[in-house]
């Protein structure tokens, strides 16, 4: 892997799966400087209600592949394995794609990231145990505050 920040400010971001892993992207999403994100779901956990993102789209319907059509970047974050893989094989070379379920077939891995000052500091699971990279972050984090004492 080669890290890297997107730019997706021109960007179309289709996300399809509603539950905890596609709440975790949208939450992600929504504080990205974006194009366009689409959501899209037969089911929604509440949580995506919350807050209000005018820009964010949330389609509640079954996934067809018309769906990924215009995206640039597909995020696969549903519960069934068989859908995973069904959007992963509707996907083009030109797309980047984050199957959630299959790391192998991912492009790209997202990081935990926090601001401190005037840093964007990440961690990153490589696919893997994505609490463990939110325990060290959070440790880092916590050292960077006590040590400097700043918000």
């Amino acid at each position: 892997m080669y890290p890297i920040q997107l730019n997706l400010k021109n960007k179309n971001v289709v996300l399809i799966g509603g539950g905890r892993i596609g709440y975790r992207k949208f939450k992600q999403l929504a504080k990205a400087d974006y194009g366009s994100v689409t959501v899209i779901s037969k089911t929604f956990l509440p949580e995506f209600f919350e807050q209000c993102y005018p820009d964010i789209k949330l389609i509640t319907k079954d996934y067809d592949k018309e769906d990924i059509a215009e995206a640039d970047i597909v995020i696969i974050a549903t519960d069934s394995p068989e859908i995973n893989d069904k959007i992963k094989q509707d996907t083009t070379s030109e797309q980047l794609v984050n199957h959630t379920g299959d790391k192998s077939q991912s492009d790209f891995f997202n990081m935990r990231e926090f601001d401190f000052e005037d840093l964007a500091i990440s961690v990153r699971s490589n696919g893997g145990d994505y609490k463990k990279a939110k325990q060290v972050s959070a440790a880092i984090e916590k050292y960077l505050r006590e040590k400097y004492g700043r918000e």
